[in-house]
């Protein structure tokens, strides 16, 4: 990786951000957090990444900040990306159940000359990437939606939506994996857990694949969806 294609910053006492430019992909940004929490697990707290950038929270008492920079610098001028050819990609299938009764923002949609059953092919065809995690633990942000799936986020948001709600907020789709308020336009529900309070925690990480398939009422059921 050139020196231009990113840039690394103290922001505290224990913290450094790397920024990358549009040239390096969320697939290798997510490729990067890995390593760094692989070869410098000794003094590093937590590594988040996202979109173009890297968090890292370290130990200042076992490692200096120019040191970890320096570390850090060889680190991405190293890496060429070529790790990811050979490495198995994560895809992760959600079934949601798409319907009148689980679509709340469905007329949206309707309203945009969209039918539930364009939705759905729409919303399942891609294959989305996590770009990031936040919000609420287990919160992945998937890029991207079909284009006449985008919209903006409600302007007054729910105070509570249930777990599992599929929502749409401009060109992201997400899951909400517990109960929670939120203000995305929510098309379907998923009967399944994203979110567990033992390890794994989340079944995803940055840079990973995730698809997802319509099922009927019954399936929604049987798997453990409440409505």
């Amino acid at each position: 990786m050139n020196q231009g294609q990113f840039s690394i910053s103290p922001i505290s006492e224990c913290s450094v951000f790397i920024r990358f430019d549009d040239s390096v992909s969320v697939e290798h940004v997510g490729e990067l957090a890995h390593q760094i929490v692989e070869q410098h697990s000794a003094f590093i707290m937590n590594v988040v990444p996202s979109y173009r950038t890297i968090l890292i929270d370290y130990l200042p008492f076992r490692i200096q900040e120019r040191y970890l920079i320096h570390a850090l610098n060889q680190m991405l001028r190293e890496f060429n990306g070529r790790s990811l050819d050979n490495k198995q990609t994560n895809t992760i299938s959600i079934p949601v159940y798409y319907s009148e009764e689980t679509a709340l923002d469905l007329k949206r949609f309707t309203s945009k000359g969209l039918t539930l059953e364009s939705l759905i092919e729409a919303h399942t065809k891609p294959v989305y990437t996590v770009s990031a995690i936040g919000f609420s633990p287990g919160f992945a942000f998937l890029s991207d939606v079909d284009n006449q799936l985008q919209m903006p986020r409600r302007k007054t948001p729910r105070t509570h939506l249930p777990a599992g709600s599929v929502g749409i907020a401009d060109s992201k789709t997400a899951v909400y994996p517990s109960d929670s308020p939120g203000g995305w336009n929510i098309i379907g529900r998923s009967p399944i857990c994203l979110f567990s309070d033992t390890p794994p925690f989340i079944p995803f990480d940055v840079g990973d694949k995730v698809t997802f398939g319509a099922i009927s009422k019954q399936e929604f059921i049987n798997l453990g969806g409440q409505l």
